[in-house]
């Protein structure tokens, strides 16, 4: 006999907790408390037997389990969802709109800021933020990587350079920071890795000796680390179109020396087949312009940070 599927909202709490890396973003984000998060995963857990998550003090990770059964609980979800437009062919559809996570708050979120007035652009979006592609529906992403995307259409957005930065106030208690002092002072660390490098892939690019282990606080998102450099508490990596707006705010500083190139890019992807649909060709026009124009400021203004 086929078990009985478990309740909904345990796998909603499921997909969104995998998706957002933590109880506490994807209480957020489903208008719940932590803990309400913690009891479905734990009912669910209990449920289908399975451990489905480890849990660390920095957030969750899937185990290898829950690497197993995410595509399919995401997918139940978009299935449905397809259903019932099906269902409704008339009734209007958003474009879904996805976006990694620091990008989407940093960049994205503020050159969307008045455009849905713009004629151009006239489109009805839902956008979502997340690290983890398959775990929300999605007709356009805006996703860090090296293009290959396999049954996607893909074009390049933007590429970025990444280098140290930190706030006024750091600078004014510390003085002048040299590429060589820099490993002396509080570091706040994104946990390194092939998409983003992180301070230890720095200091090898700049040919300086990092330090055996380097205490201090690591994220899983780029913008995290950048919001508590600002905030005073340290020096973090940047990247150009996470903090060019930063920076021309004054909250922070780039410190001097060269900027390392990111080894991955930002690309635009739809499925192979949509690109030529009108309102995905507008998305894909109009993020495009932006990013062209958001790098021609960034070079006329920023020359230094440019990649």
């Amino acid at each position: 006999m086929a078990q009985r599927p478990p309740p909904t909202p345990m796998l909603q709490a499921f997909v969104s907790a995998a998706q957002c890396g933590s109880f506490a973003r994807a209480a957020s984000e489903l208008n719940l408390t932590a803990s309400a998060i913690s009891h479905q995963i734990a009912g669910l857990e209990a449920w289908w037997d399975v451990q489905l998550f480890e849990r660390h003090s920095r957030g969750v990770t899937l185990t290898e389990a829950g690497q197993a059964l995410l595509p399919v609980t995401a997918g139940f979800f978009r299935e449905l969802d397809g259903v019932l437009h099906s269902l409704r062919p008339d009734t209007p559809q958003p474009l879904y709109l996805s976006c990694t996570s620091s990008l989407c708050s940093t960049w994205l979120i503020p050159r969307l800021h008045g455009s849905h007035t713009e004629a151009s652009f006239n489109l009805d979006l839902m956008l979502t933020s997340t690290d983890n592609l398959g775990a929300h529906q999605y007709d356009v992403a805006v996703v860090m990587g090296y293009g290959d995307y396999p049954e996607h259409h893909v074009e390049l957005l933007m590429r970025d350079a990444v280098f140290p930065v930190c706030s006024p106030a750091f600078v004014r208690g510390n003085g002048d920071i040299s590429l060589e002092d820099i490993a002396r002072h509080p570091l706040i660390h994104r946990v390194d890795d092939q998409v983003c490098p992180g301070w230890e892939s720095w200091f090898a690019f700049q040919a300086l000796a990092a330090p055996p282990y380097h205490r201090g606080p690591r994220f899983p998102d780029s913008s995290q680390a950048i919001s508590l450099a600002a905030k005073g508490s340290g020096i973090a990596l940047g990247r150009t179109a996470l903090v060019y707006d930063a920076l021309k705010e004054g909250s922070l500083l780039a410190l001097n020396g060269p900027v390392m190139m990111s080894p991955a890019a930002y690309y635009i992807i739809c499925r192979n087949g949509r690109q030529s649909e009108p309102d995905i060709a507008r998305l894909f026009a109009w993020l495009k312009a932006t990013a062209d124009e958001f790098v021609g400021e960034v070079r006329e203004q920023c020359p230094q940070i440019c990649s």
